[in-house]
């Protein structure tokens, strides 16, 4: 059999568990080496998946990002490790986390979100407010200047 028919195979196999989800050019490409296609073949059936607009990381990296926002809000850099963990292209990935706000943006937004727009007593809990921006990423710097940001605000 030809790399072609196998090629084809693989852009069909790839289709019917796609359905009308929405998957990373990286998590199809395993799923078609878990089914026993090599990774040539693959790699070949993932390039015309997305080169017919099947596949399209950048959509598939919006789905990471809604998860992400909020109360869950993460770091640029977790925000990134994390796209790359769900198979979207490295060079997507960079583009998408380089079109995000600034981490002090989104580390204020976070605070925002878990502590609300005002906090009584947001002086006294700044080691609170720290630690919960440590957890999503936030360097030390990044998370103190949000918290001036966010007593500056009320």
């Amino acid at each position: 059999m030809s790399d072609t028919n196998t090629t084809k195979e693989a852009v069909t196999c790839a289709i019917r568990h796609i359905g009308t989800g929405v998957y990373s050019s990286g998590k199809i490409r395993i799923y078609l080496v878990q089914k026993g296609y090599s990774e040539s073949v693959a790699s070949d059936a993932v390039k015309h998946l997305i080169d017919t607009g099947y596949i399209d990381d950048k959509r598939a990296s919006r789905k990471v990002l809604a998860v992400r926002s909020g109360r869950k809000q993460e770091s640029r850099q977790y925000i990134c490790k994390r796209l790359l963990e769900a198979g979207i292209d490295p060079d997507c990935a960079d583009e998408i986390v380089s079109g995000l706000a600034s981490d002090k943006e989104t580390c204020l937004s976070l605070y925002n979100a878990s502590f609300g727009n005002f906090c009584d007593d947001a002086e006294d809990r700044e080691d609170e407010f720290i630690k919960l921006a440590n957890l999503r990423g936030y360097n030390l710097e990044t998370a103190r200047s949000a918290f001036r940001l966010y007593l500056d605000q009320q």
